[in-house]
């Protein structure tokens, strides 16, 4: 406690009116050439203060946009004064519109129209200004525009986001700001770099690699951006702890303009490990590595054939031998990270050890490969699979047929209709849908990110069934849910035959449907009155 009070007396002291110039002077954009990290939500002073123990001295934040994910309370002036004052550089960003052949759920799309995506990349930049402006970030300060991947292949989807960055780049340029890029270096920053229309100023490049620095990516030429124009997020999301404070973070190196930088200056970064990397010549594979993987020198291949051994749909044999005596190598020091640039949609990852049998691989946990889990992959956000592996083999993509897991489905009865709730049901690559059975058939089919569904079509008659199944994007249905049976609940014996009209009317009065008590309705209705009231407010119910 006595150390966030001391804290609090130095930010009163950087923020007094006297210090406004020197404030000022803090935010300037400079050039910074290190470490940095990005967390989803701009972590409070105290852990920034803490973690001047560790190699980081820039900052990723997220000043806005229509799918910025986290909330941001710490993000404010008086914050961003107080950052900068203790030495820290900040890389703003800002989540706007992404593009229109992204499938994840729940994010804002830019249009397919080219025209209509260039103004809505000027409206971005415009917001972004504005965002920037009222944190009190100055004149020249970057921004970029996190644009995440997406699936290659679709013409239409790429002049999108080439439009929508044009006009980001030109309404930030005319509001005096760094125009800056975020994006999948096999999706967004390859397709901007390939653009005949205005490039970004900076790039930040999202290649999860391992390699820290922030040339040689196999898919942004280093013929761009080459002037101190360079982010490179080498590692995703992972824990972090220093100053005894821990943080969930993207690690970056970068070599670009930031904001700051006139603070305490940082402590010297490690040392850049020396690394390599190996692209197939069909272009669809790369693997990369870390010097801790090999203890001499190497040879690294990557062999890809046009009739992959059956049932792969895809194969590339890695293979390692040490430089001196072609010796092979059977074992790595560290992982090494295989990236398979296609769609694993329909597909699974998978080992074999003889090219004639396959073994489907787990997805990698945060435990990491172990003696027992020497290969395991990932998906990236464009759906194409990174694959580590401490062992050299034949890898590829096989048919997936194995289908998601059986829905824990939970039932309620609310107001005359059914309510299905469900956790999310798991699958060796992912689920895709999930669809709602009445008595074996589908009625509707629902988005992955679905957990609950109303239904309201029962029988008199008989009993309804309803079930929830997973299903998968290979089209593997899973095993439907337990059955949840809705039943008709008996007519009451006490009701007339007919029942009056006054009856209906009054029944819609007290439900509050307004006007005036109908007049034809007694005073003091009948008892049966009462039981078909009832019956008809709730006619249906589960069968236990």
């Amino acid at each position: 406690m006595r150390r966030a009070g001391v804290l609090v007396a130095a930010v009163v002291l950087v923020l007094s009116p006297g210090s406004a110039s020197a404030v000022q002077q803090l935010a300037q954009p400079t050039v910074f050439t290190g470490y940095g990290f990005d967390a989803c939500s701009a972590p409070a002073v105290t852990k920034l203060q803490a973690w001047s123990a560790s190699p980081y001295r820039a900052l990723g934040v997220y000043v806005g946009g229509v799918n910025r994910a986290c909330s941001q309370p710490n993000l404010t002036p008086l914050w961003v004064s107080s950052v900068l004052s203790l030495g820290w550089r900040l890389m703003p960003l800002y989540v706007g519109l992404q593009a229109p052949c992204v499938t994840q759920g729940k994010l804002e799309h830019m249009s397919s129209t080219v025209a209509t995506a260039l103004t809505q990349g000027k409206a971005a930049a415009d917001d972004a200004a504005m965002q920037v402006a009222a944190l009190g970030l100055p004149t020249g300060s970057p921004v970029y525009a996190d644009v995440e991947g997406y699936r290659l292949g679709n013409a239409t989807c790429t002049r999108a986001v080439q439009s929508f960055v044009s006009g980001w780049v030109q309404e930030l340029h005319a509001r005096g700001l760094v125009a800056g890029l975020y994006g999948s270096a096999a999706s967004t920053i390859r397709d901007v770099s390939a653009s005949t229309d205005d490039l970004p100023d900076a790039v930040w490049i999202a290649d999860w690699n391992g390699i820290e620095g922030v040339f040689g990516d196999p898919y942004v030429t280093d013929g761009l951006w080459i002037n101190h124009q360079r982010i490179h997020q080498y590692k995703g999301g992972h824990d972090e702890t220093y100053g005894g404070v821990k943080i969930n973070i993207d690690s970056n190196y970068v070599d670009s303009t930031v904001v700051g930088g006139t603070g305490s200056p940082p402590p010297p970064p490690p040392p850049t490990p020396p690394a390599g990397s190996v692209t197939a010549v069909d272009g669809t594979a790369t693997v990369s590595w870390p010097a801790a993987a090999f203890a001499t020198q190497v040879v690294v291949t990557l062999t890809t054939s046009s009739a992959p051994p059956a049932p792969a749909t895809y194969a590339v044999q890695l293979a390692a031998t040490e430089s001196d005596n072609q010796a092979p190598i059977d074992a790595f020091g560290a992982p090494v990270t295989l990236h398979v640039l296609r769609p694993v949609a329909g597909s699974v990852p998978a080992f074999s050890p003889d090219g004639t049998t396959w073994q489907a691989l787990p997805q990698l946990t945060s435990a990491g490969l172990t003696t027992s889990v020497e290969s395991a992959y990932t998906i990236d956000a464009d759906g194409t699979v990174e694959i580590q592996t401490l062992v050299p083999g034949l890898f590829g993509l096989v048919p997936d047929t194995l289908p998601p897991s059986r829905p824990l489905v939970t039932a309620h009865m609310i107001n005359g209709s059914l309510s299905l709730t469900w956790p999310a049901a798991t699958d060796n690559v992912a689920v895709s849908a999930y669809n709602v059975l009445r008595n074996g058939t589908v009625v509707t089919s629902l988005p992955a990110t679905a957990r609950k569904a109303r239904v309201r079509a029962f029988s008199t008659a008989a009993p309804t069934v309803f079930r929830i199944q997973a299903l998968d994007a290979a089209g593997n249905a899973g095993q439907p849910s337990k059955a949840v049976v809705v039943v008709a609940h008996k007519r009451p014996t006490t009701l007339p035959k007919a029942i009056p009209q006054w009856a209906y009317a009054l029944y819609g009065w007290q439900r509050g449907s307004g006007g005036k008590r109908p007049a034809a309705a007694p005073k003091h209705p009948p008892a049966w009155y009462w039981d078909w009231a009832a019956w008809r407010s709730t006619p249906f119910r589960l069968k236990a």
